[in-house]
């Protein structure tokens, strides 16, 4: 059978844990971790004369927060199947071997014990109505979000295979009773299949509870937790990226002339001409940087006509863009360094939200090394990789991290030795994406996680710009739509499991700078404006730029 970890979230259990841990069926009792949250009673005396293995909080960390450490050791010791029982004794220990049987059945990556399901009373039960009356409201609201038809989704009853925890970030879910919540939302919306099971329940006095502040705290941010995430990702996971079934072409862009060339991601070369060239002749090295200012102006942009990838046909040579990478300097890049340390603190942010099996980083494109230092400041072990001379020497001098010059063509690392892999707006300038992933593949630990940021060239602004998109750039040469970014992790070996939009801020003065030479008039009437006031500015909810993690999965293929 696979290994099974029960984990029990301790506080104030010295009266119920004997009974809790006595209860628990034999053949899967030899696994038990407890983690007490700084009880201030005899919890960790008892349970550690029962024999089981004790973690203690020096201080109160709350609910969610003693659940962090419970996964995290769970699966830290080879955990297959997590358990979370809580130890007060309100939910029946003999329950268990009913909750993983779906998960060992293959059916379900998550379940969770239902109050509500079958013949359950929980009112009979015991459970406070302010309680019940929270519970019906809030998985009456869920379930209409979520388009669930669970009967309880609040249940402390619950288990998980090894890769669901792995592929949701609860690491940064909140620390108090929310936690709940926010990853029985996150697996539905990520397209995980999550099955309840009927159990009973009972309260008596030892059995933990919140406060009704608590409790009218707790609907709040559950609701509104929900409300966010199926905003983003749809009823069902409908909308989202992570949940795509096979290989469907993008977004149609109208008729052109057909082109032959092969796909690197499918195969065919049956493609068409989407968007012709509105740019000749030399092409700059300063285009190369990436604060280039000549946006949107490209090459012919051409589309697959079987898998949708959209790419663009050069004209330098794979050797000559690797030169001009070489040669390029980008002192403006700099220009803007505080926004660039926030944006990369979101992104150490949403990557710490995962488990890793260690912190060493490997960082393709780094440029000036701004993101290296950001990740060695929080704990990372990182070293990065950057083709352009100028860069490497800039991140030496100015912010002594460890930044080495190369591609990632010519990358030697061990084969299993980063923990995490980061790129961020570089797939979409590698002279064959596919390759490069398939290397990286062999390079990342087999429970790493990559992550990813590009553009997306199904983004609202793509939309409503058309040809005169600004990413549509000299330097970029692949542009990814969700179908086929996540086709192309799949080949290479690896499985999406987030995708967000980027949140990005500018000051109106680098907007300009940047955009001055595709808008024409209006740009040249926004740098005036920003001579005058320089406002900082959000632009993510264009959705230009988007955040992918992935975990690797098969092989390349």
């Amino acid at each position: 059978m696979a290994e099974v970890i029960i984990t029990m979230p301790a506080y104030r259990a010295e009266a119920t844990v004997a009974k809790t841990v006595a209860d628990i069926p034999a053949h899967l009792a030899g696994r038990i971790i407890l983690v007490d949250d700084a009880s201030p009673d005899d919890t960790v005396r008892v349970a550690r004369d029962l024999g089981i293995q004790v973690i203690v909080h020096p201080e109160n960390r709350g609910y969610g927060g003693n659940q962090k450490t419970c996964y995290v050791e769970a699966l830290n010791a080879g955990a297959e199947v997590i358990v979370l029982l809580h130890p007060d004794y309100q939910y029946d220990p003999k329950a268990v071997p009913l909750l993983i049987a779906p998960i060992l059945a293959g059916d379900a990556d998550m379940t969770f014990g239902s109050r509500f399901a079958g013949l359950g009373d929980p009112i009979g039960g015991g459970m406070p109505f302010y309680r019940f009356l929270g519970n019906r409201v809030t998985t009456v609201a869920e379930n209409v979000m979520l388009g669930s038809r669970f009967t309880d989704m609040h249940s402390g009853l619950r288990a998980y295979t090894r890769s669901c925890l792995l592929s949701l970030p609860f690491r940064k879910y909140a620390d108090d009773f929310r936690f709940d919540s926010q990853l029985i939302v996150d697996a539905v919306t990520s397209g995980r299949r999550v099955v309840e099971v009927p159990i009973p329940t009972r309260y008596t006095k030892e059995s933990s509870s919140i406060n009704i502040g608590s409790s009218l705290e707790y609907v709040g941010g559950s609701i509104v937790y929900c409300a966010r995430r199926t905003a983003q990702r749809g009823r069902r996971c409908r909308r989202s990226p992570v949940t795509i079934k096979g290989l469907r072409s993008g977004p149609r862009l109208g008729p052109g002339p057909a082109v032959k060339q092969t796909c690197i991601l499918c195969g065919s070369s049956e493609q068409t001409l989407v968007y012709p060239a509105n740019v000749h002749g030399p092409v700059p090295v300063e285009e190369f940087a990436c604060t280039t200012f000549a946006l949107g102006q490209h090459d012919d942009i051409i589309r697959c006509d079987r898998c949708g990838l959209l790419s663009a046909r050069p004209t330098l040579s794979d050797e000559a863009i690797v030169e001009n990478y070489t040669n390029v300097e980008d002192p403006m890049y700099l220009a803007e360094e505080i926004g660039r340390r926030e944006l990369f603190d979101w992104i150490c942010s949403a990557m710490d939200g995962y488990v890793t099996p260690g912190r060493s980083l490997l960082e393709i494109g780094s440029n000036v090394g701004l993101f290296l230092d950001v990740a060695v400041k929080r704990g990372w072990d990182a070293v990065g990789y950057e083709p352009s001379r100028w860069a490497v020497g800039q991140g030496k001098k100015r912010f002594g991290v460890n930044l080495r010059q190369g591609t990632i063509e010519t990358l030697e690392e061990p084969d299993g030795s980063a923990d995490t892999i980061v790129m961020l707006d570089v797939l979409e300038h590698l002279n064959d994406p596919l390759e490069g992933l398939k290397r990286l593949r062999t390079m990342i630990n087999e429970e790493g996680l990559l992550i990813l940021s590009t553009v997306d060239a199904t983004s609202l602004h793509a939309r409503l710009r058309g040809e005169r998109w600004p990413w549509f750039i000299r330097s970029h040469l692949w542009y990814f739509t969700p179908q086929t970014l996540d086709a192309l992790l799949k080949t290479a070996g690896f499985k999406m499991i987030e995708w967000t939009v980027v949140p990005r801020s500018f000051h109106l003065s680098y907007i300009a700078h940047r955009a001055g030479s595709s808008q024409g008039a209006l740009g040249a009437a926004i740098s005036r404006v920003s001579d005058i006031v320089d406002p900082k500015l959000p632009v993510g909810w264009l959705g230009d730029v988007i955040f992918v993690a992935a975990r690797p999965s098969a092989a390349p293929a």
